[in-house]
């Protein structure tokens, strides 16, 4: 199990969306900075989970986080998830946006967005195969994440040929 994560908003509304919320205990702990709870609460999203903390910015990442809404255009949410996780150090950071997974990149944090997290859920068996492929493709019919069918198509592949090699 990976023990730590910051996730931005984008990830908990898509996996609220498709009733997968509990996809994210493949992570121990989830960092979410102050205004990604704002954006939940904005869109009416509760989230229930033990795992998911509020962890503030200490004042020198508010600072980095300003510079990244200014200097790469991000919103404020992705701008503080990527500040809290220069702060926090996690393994992951969990977000579907490109600019901010680009950013992110350029700093050397490792970036999965909703489909790794689904697929992770998958393989640490939280969810079935049946299910694992269900919500891929209601990722793409019902929420509101932009994905190709090209990309659940690959994922539903990555499901069959996983499901083939552990048996």
């Amino acid at each position: 199990m990976v023990s730590r994560a910051v996730c931005n908003t984008g990830p908990l509304i898509h996996l609220a969306e498709v009733s997968l919320v509990n996809a994210l205990l493949v992570v121990s702990e989830v960092f979410i900075s102050d205004e990604v709870r704002i954006e939940l609460y904005r869109n009416k999203v509760q989230i229930d989970l033990k795992n998911i903390k509020m962890q503030p910015l200490r004042r020198e990442y508010k600072d980095a986080a300003n510079i990244f809404v200014n200097k790469f255009s991000l919103d404020l949410g992705e701008a503080q998830s990527i500040a809290l996780c220069l702060q926090e150090k996690p393994d992951y950071f969990l977000t579907d946006d490109l600019d901010a997974r680009t950013v992110a990149a350029a700093h050397s944090i490792e970036v999965h967005g909703t489909i790794g997290i689904v697929l992770r859920a998958f393989r640490q068996k939280i969810i079935g195969k049946e299910a694992a492929v269900k919500k891929i493709r209601e990722l793409h019919s019902v929420s509101s994440l932009f994905i190709t069918k090209d990309l659940v198509e690959q994922a539903v592949r990555a499901i069959n040929e996983y499901k083939k090699r552990s048996e």
